[in-house]
């Protein structure tokens, strides 16, 4: 691969703001890269025209940023990147057991962070019809004997700061959850785990006014043990649920639940793969169907199953071939057909509308998310606990997936 040249352009002081690269009047600029931590980094240039290319693992990238926010990194987690809607991103994670939220410009460089001290993580965040941020996680005391896990709602402006925010969950048993969205009547639904013994357990949907207020819930199971990992609202104005159904020690299978826009059961799904299968991720399928992503194999092995509207199998794809990839955790329709995936070893894949793989790369530290902007580039996020069994850092990165090459690896 070669790497373009960054230009060099003598900017006279005749040119006008609008001309020079870094918005100078009046005055000489030398344009070129001025991050040294580009590949084509320029020690003489002295204003940067946007021209830094970057490597990771060798595949060219348009930027990487990083957020290191405990001593060291080694607490800092991020579970959930999302796009906001001034073009920036938002950072759902945890540092030191503390909810974190973590604002962004569209160049991801940092704006804002929050630490919400009455929650332990953040598992997903979505910015509101309102312009602020919903998110929902867990929150563990860890003060007092007998405390157990509850569910963490938070809603807050634009800039991060509390609207409100509540726990809740049984009394005596461990309750989280995973992920959250807003609703077309501009409500939100949660889902995740419910009334966990650490045997027997439920998945969960809950649906809460824009004032969090409980509006119904509903639980459901096909097992003992039954989690909610994953939630969308599909066109039709349906929640799609995707997770598991087993046992808290194994004999996982891959389930999805359809419920009405009041969360009565339309149909629920259990079934079987090769060892055991548990889904992360789920979208709606240009066909009307729903596809959803996570592990098969007992952890060792990336998995893709789409369900048709009646919730049959329409295909599934274990892709044994591909060892210790740890399953994929969050999946996203490509606009030019077929889907992108990040998994649990920082590999991005592509496959077609069937789940054939067209290429899957390895990046470094972007486990957890990818997003598709309108120029078809990709930016992924994540962090460092699961590479290596180490912490953070918080990590972000763009690229342009024309670049890759389409090899099955």
């Amino acid at each position: 691969m070669i790497l373009g040249l960054c230009l060099f352009v003598l900017c006279c002081e005749e040119e006008t703001a609008e001309d020079d690269c870094a918005g100078t009047p009046d005055g000489n600029s030398l344009c070129g890269c001025t991050d040294s931590t580009a590949t084509n980094y320029d020690s003489l240039a002295t204003d940067d025209d946007g021209s830094c290319e970057y490597l990771v693992n060798g595949i060219p990238v348009k930027w990487l940023r990083t957020f290191s926010i405990s001593s060291g990194s080694s607490s800092d987690e991020s579970w959930c990147v999302r796009q906001a809607s001034d073009g920036g991103f938002i950072i759902a994670g945890a540092t030191n057991y503390t909810g974190l939220l973590i604002k962004t410009d569209s160049n991801g460089e940092e704006e804002w962070r929050e630490l919400y001290d009455n929650s332990t993580s953040l598992y997903s965040v979505r910015q509101t019809s309102g312009g602020g941020f919903i998110a929902t996680g867990y929150y563990e005391c860890d003060t007092l004997p007998g405390c157990y896990p509850d569910i963490y709602l938070l809603k807050t402006n634009g800039s991060g700061s509390i609207e409100w925010e509540q726990s809740f969950g049984t009394a005596e048993n461990n309750d989280w959850a995973r992920d959250v969205i807003e609703t077309q009547d501009g409500n939100f639904v949660i889902t995740g785990t419910w009334d966990d013994d650490g045997w027997n357990s439920k998945a969960m949907l809950r649906k809460y006014s824009d004032t969090g207020s409980l509006i119904w819930s509903q639980t459901f199971t096909s097992s003992v043990a039954n989690e909610g990992n994953s939630l969308i609202e599909a066109s039709d104005g349906s929640l799609i649920l995707a997770g598991y159904s087993g046992t808290q020690h194994g004999a996982y299978k891959h389930f999805m639940v359809k419920t009405s826009s009041e969360g009565d059961q339309i149909w629920k799904k259990k079934n079987e793969s090769v060892g055991d299968a548990l889904l992360y991720a789920v979208c709606e399928a240009p066909d009307g169907g729903y596809v959803a992503a996570g592990f098969c194999n007992s952890w060792r092995t990336n998995f893709l199953v789409e369900r048709n509207g009646s919730g049959n199998i329409e295909w599934e794809n274990c892709f044994i071939e591909e060892s210790s990839n740890y399953g994929y955790y969050d999946i996203i329709p490509s606009s030019g057909g077929g889907y992108y995936l990040i998994d649990d070893v920082c590999y991005l894949t592509k496959t077609d509308e069937t789940g054939n793989i067209i290429f899957s790369v390895r990046l470094s530290h972007v486990n957890q998310s990818v997003i598709e902007l309108d120029d078809g580039d990709l930016v992924i996020g994540g962090f460092g606990f699961r590479e290596g069994n180490s912490g953070g850092p918080i990590s972000l990165l763009r690229l342009d997936p024309s670049n890759l090459n389409p090899v099955a690896n």
